[in-house]
């Protein structure tokens, strides 16, 4: 498959992009002052609303009112946040608000991380919601109890709605304000965007420009990560019919779409975690591979970003080429597309009670958890499980255990435990969220079944409802529960409370037996029996810890196993541990081997990371596996290792490409690398904007040939 160049406008976007203010200046997971700033005076602004849910959407109608409108040089797509430095003024007005902000209702769990239903708003527009919702308003019966809160819910979302179309004509206002003094050229693309923004997201879009368009403008006005969903299903029709009609070409196309994913890293801080997929079956079990499939992928090349994450949906019927383009961008470093086996999803999306035509139209709803598209109101990465803490805690108090099989019993007791108290605090962040209406409902607009039912989000409107726990450190528990049985059990060489008193110690005045437990003991990721085993057994645990629980909203705990940038948070926290690992030191990342213990080549490692049956594990697997870029053998390697994953029912595979004298000289010299992206947990970033431990975990990884 031809490889198309990146259009000049393209080339200088994307350096416009890395020298932004979100991507340069502003620290990691930070949105900026200015989102601050109307978050406070919006609430401040809506005191006289009746409710707090319509005071939370008043106020978010109140961000958007004031909210800047940006439209940057080059742009095609536009919607992008005003990151300048705060004025006088504004500062004066930030420290003034700054002492009510412990005044407005902490919104505590996850908020977003769903893909909506873009299919519907590029169908009807912003003015066919507001039209369905009033018409569902008007068949409210006065008389019936529940009609007051559903009442409540259309209300808000014609707040919300409204807003984002007075917006949108702020948009239209100053485009053709700024082509009044723009060059020729420019200035006719200026109308342009102008003329698009009168139209949408206000009303259906008829063009693949007005569709892109529409979702981002609809999407920024959210400020979250917001997935996209699957675009080479939903906009290939009005694709079709642009290049049918002369009104696109694919490289016009592709340019378009370059645009679209470049203001990901435009509005999203460092530390999302924000994309799509392409690829995979559609609602029919039909293979998708199209012209978008194609250009979506060919992207990645021309951004060259952390953002957006792109995920590949591998079945049995991928053609070759797409996943040789895959293969082919992977190698280059790139660390897109990340990929997904859909056969396996499906089943186990089925399995948790979608019918099939729901479990084929999912999304990675952040990182790597999955969820339906446009109807999920779950909560992913959420609680974190930190699995060696758990251990930690069995072993100072079943120091009588017989052998490891009863210490296994203790741990998946106490782990259930751990599950079920961590569930109960987002059940209670849960219900204190369906009290005062949290959720912004221009989301629950776009997620079935919350207009029918008259029910935001947050209090249960979306078809699916789940909790997704996430297990940290997996394979340190694997590899100590090998230590534990070698020096409690068979050698007799350690009590139980002698072992966890060295570990307590951080191994102090012990380091002979630190190094034979990291360099003569099994290791999870080399394709033995005895840690392979026992990560079976450990997963079983996870998975039948999470059995059974019930959410407040009706849905059901679902596991996952990744970790974001939680494994060093968390490690942070974290004593040494049996496994040899130092005290406060990162934890394993996402399900992998822990780092530098995987000594016996990819294949090795890849077959250990897939010994467990991870269908169960819809909240997500993260694989990591690090190649060294050497040209046409990591090609041919790297294309057998996917399928070999596939095959045995892996869930996903992330790839960094990249050699350790790459990261070592990024850490020495971070300004000639400010685009080196890495995966890391499930998801990308830039490696040299990542905090000196993370970076330390990464470089520590083992980097196979």
């Amino acid at each position: 498959m031809q490889i198309m160049e990146p259009t000049s406008r393209i080339a200088a976007l994307r350096e416009q992009t890395l020298a932004s203010p979100m991507m340069a200046e502003l620290p990691q997971n930070t949105w900026g002052p200015r989102r601050e700033l109307l978050l406070w005076e919006g609430w401040a602004a809506s005191a006289g609303q009746p409710t707090t849910r319509l005071r939370r959407c008043a106020s978010r109608a109140y961000r958007m009112d004031h909210n800047a409108v940006v439209i940057n040089d080059l742009e095609l797509i536009v919607g992008a946040p005003d990151n300048s430095a705060l004025t006088e003024s504004e500062q004066a007005r930030m420290a003034k608000m700054g002492e009510m902000a412990g005044c407005i209702p902490p919104v505590r769990g996850i908020y977003d991380h769903m893909a909506m239903d873009y299919g519907k708003l590029i169908r009807v527009g912003v003015e066919g919601l507001i039209a369905e919702i009033e018409q569902r308003r008007e068949d409210l019966d006065p008389q019936r109890p529940d009609s007051t809160a559903k009442d409540e819910f259309y209300c808000g979302c014609l707040i919300e709605l409204q807003a984002l179309l007075r917006m949108a004509g702020r948009y239209v206002e100053h485009a053709r304000a700024l082509a009044e003094t723009a060059p020729p050229e420019r200035a006719a693309e200026l109308r342009e965007i102008a003329d698009i923004l009168e139209k949408v997201p206000a009303r259906p879009a008829e063009t693949f420009r007005e569709a892109l368009q529409s979702i981002h403008f609809y999407t920024f006005m959210l400020w979250g990560d917001y997935q996209l969903g699957r675009p080479d299903q939903f906009l290939l029709d009005l694709y079709r019919a642009d290049v049918a009609a002369g009104r696109l070409t694919p490289e016009s196309a592709l340019e378009l779409i370059d645009c679209f994913c470049l203001l990901y890293s435009v509005c999203h801080p460092k530390g999302s975690a924000v994309g799509f997929m392409v690829g995979g079956r559609d609602a029919e079990g039909r293979a998708v591979h199209n012209e978008l499939t194609a250009l979506f992928l060919q992207s990645i090349a021309h951004t060259r970003m952390a953002y957006p994450s792109i995920g590949l949906c591998v079945h049995d019927e991928t053609p070759d080429e797409l996943l040789d383009l895959a293969v082919e961008f992977l190698i280059r470093g790139y660390s897109h597309p990340a990929l997904f086996n859909d056969t396996a999803i499906t089943c186990g999306l089925m399995a948790v009670g979608m019918p099939e035509a729901h479990a084929r139209n999912y999304v990675h709803s952040s990182c790597v958890e999955i969820t339906a598209c446009g109807q999920s109101g779950s909560w992913v990465f959420s609680p974190v499980i930190n699995t060696p803490a758990v251990l930690l805690e069995v072993m100072r108090d079943n120091q009588a255990c017989a052998d490891l099989t009863e210490l296994m019993a203790a741990f998946g007791q106490t782990l259930r435990a751990r599950v079920l108290e961590d569930m109960r605090t987002q059940m209670l962040w849960q219900l204190e969220r369906s009290r005062n209406g949290t959720d912004n409902l221009l989301s629950s607009c776009l997620v079935s079944d919350c207009l029918q039912a008259g029910k935001g989000v947050d209090e249960g409107g979306a078809t699916y409802n789940f909790i997704m726990p996430t297990f940290l450190g997996l394979a340190n528990v694997v590899d100590s529960l090998a230590a534990i049985g070698t020096l409690v059990f068979d050698e007799n060489a350690l009590t139980m409370a002698g072992f966890h008193q060295i570990v307590m110690d951080d191994f102090a005045g012990h380091g002979v037996l630190r190094e034979r437990i990291l360099n003569r003991f099994p290791h999870f990721g080399n394709n033995e029996p005895v840690t392979d085993g026992l990560m079976r057994q450990v997963t079983e645990l996870a998975r039948a810890s999470c059995e059974g629980i019930v959410t407040l909203l009706g849905g059901r705990a679902i596991p996952g196993a990744y970790s974001y940038l939680e494994h060093v948070r968390k490690g942070q926290e974290t004593p040494a541990t049996p496994d040899g690992r130092r005290a406060h030191t990162a934890l394993a990342a996402a399900s992998s081997p822990v780092q530098g213990c995987e000594i016996h080549g990819p294949t090795a490692a890849m077959l250990s990371a897939t010994c467990w049956d991870q269908v169960p594990f819809m909240g997500g697997v993260a694989i990591n596996l690090m190649l060294q870029p050497l040209g046409t053998a990591t090609r041919d390697s790297l294309r057998a290792i996917i399928k070999t994953v596939m095959d045995r029912g892996g869930l996903q595979l992330q790839v960094n490409c990249v050699s350790t004298e790459t990261l070592l000289d990024a850490r020495r010299n971070p300004r000639a690398h400010r685009d080196l992206v890495v995966r890391i947990g499930g998801f990308s970033d830039f490696f040299t904007a990542l905090s000196a431990e993370l970076q330390d975990e990464i470089v520590r990884r083992n980097s196979h040939v």
